[in-house]
């Protein structure tokens, strides 16, 4: 999880912005707002040039459109070429890692880093109140914290 950490901060630092739609832009990764079925948030791909694709459900708004694109860039660049789909249907391989794994990128990508820091000298901050602040699901803000070694 250290390596999935240094890479959203090594991507905030490079590019001077924790934006996932900046970062996409600065990446070349095409990001469009297609309507998709309900239960489809968002999903990405290799398109035939060999570029990537994000996909974003059209009926998503403000932070969880933001979240779904850091998740989705996540899984650009910690498994490039995989499809969880397939993955899921054909293989037995671990789709919930792949998952967990591209949620703790997002959290590490939109979560101010200082936060902890500031929070531990201060007052500490509750998952729940970092969640409501920066309108993250509670529990992607529990694994960012919690999952990570820290709290």
């Amino acid at each position: 999880m250290k390596q999935i950490e240094k890479l959203a901060h090594g991507l905030t630092q490079q590019y001077g912005t924790s934006s996932p739609f900046e970062l996409c832009d600065y990446l070349g990764i095409d990001v469009f707002g297609p309507e998709l079925p309900a239960r489809v948030k968002g999903l990405c791909f290799q398109n035939q040039e060999g570029g990537s694709v994000i996909l974003l459900n059209r009926t998503l708004e403000g932070q969880e459109k933001k979240f779904c694109c850091a998740h989705e860039l996540g899984h650009v660049l910690l498994h490039p070429g995989l499809n969880a789909q397939t993955m899921a249907d054909l293989t037995n391989l671990c789709v919930p890692r792949y998952e967990h794994e591209a949620d703790f990128f997002a959290a590490c990508l939109l979560i101010d880093p200082d936060l902890d820091e500031w929070s531990q000298s201060y007052d500490p901050l509750t998952v729940d109140q970092i969640a409501c602040l920066s309108g993250l699901p509670k529990r992607v803000v529990d694994l960012r914290f919690n999952g990570a070694g820290k709290r």
